[in-house]
């Protein structure tokens, strides 16, 4: 899961590279995003700057969304406290992971290589390139936005054609349907102890 969460952070504030050609508001909404997430995560830890990336991170996803998709046909099967519980737990797993693996992209180059539009999605293609001469693959994150309440959200990270939601979706399904609910909850709430526990 941290893998697939990981590719969140795709990029540093002082290594964007502009690729103006075929820029629009999704890529314009992703390069500002990140480029102020990685300047709050440049100052010295503490409770106010833990807020600041959690507005951030709020601002630019939506939670709602990729917990609706990441149980697919199983979410309507769910009652509205328990999508609550659900909704609330998946969004501090994406936080945590996105503080945790921000961190480590920070000796890439990122450029922003095209805005598209893919099953009703506006796509922004990055490629991350390691900045120093490192045996680190390239890694190409496609950023999946949709218009939410009037403003555009990511709903989905394709990372090397791996989309976030459908690993999500197969993930949980799994353990839904073998244990439950509740044992979908718990493993979803070790996971996060254990991230903020490294943290």
């Amino acid at each position: 899961m941290s893998k697939i969460l990981s590719t969140l952070a795709a990029a540093a504030f002082s290594l964007f590279v502009a690729t103006s050609a075929s820029a629009g508001p999704a890529t314009d909404l992703v390069r500002t995003k990140q480029a102020q997430l990685f300047k709050v995560i440049a100052e010295p830890a503490s409770d106010a700057q833990q807020t600041k990336l959690n507005q951030l991170f709020d601002e630019m996803i939506a939670y709602d969304e990729f917990a609706a998709r990441s149980l697919g046909e199983k979410w309507s099967e769910r009652s509205d406290a328990e999508k609550k519980r659900f909704s609330t737990l998946l969004t501090e797993l994406v936080r945590a992971n996105y503080r945790k693996n921000i961190k480590k992209l920070i000796d890439f180059d990122v450029s922003y290589d095209k805005e598209g539009a893919s099953d009703g999605a506006t796509t922004v293609t990055t490629l991350a390139k390691p900045k120093r001469q490192s045996k680190e693959p390239d890694i190409e994150v496609e950023f999946r936005l949709q218009t939410i309440g009037g403003k555009l959200k990511v709903v989905d990270i394709v990372t090397e054609k791996a989309s976030m939601v459908k690993t999500f979706r197969s993930q949980f399904l799994k353990v839904l349907n073998k244990d439950g609910f509740e044992a979908l909850i718990g493993k979803m709430q070790k996971k996060l102890d254990k991230l903020n526990k490294g943290s």
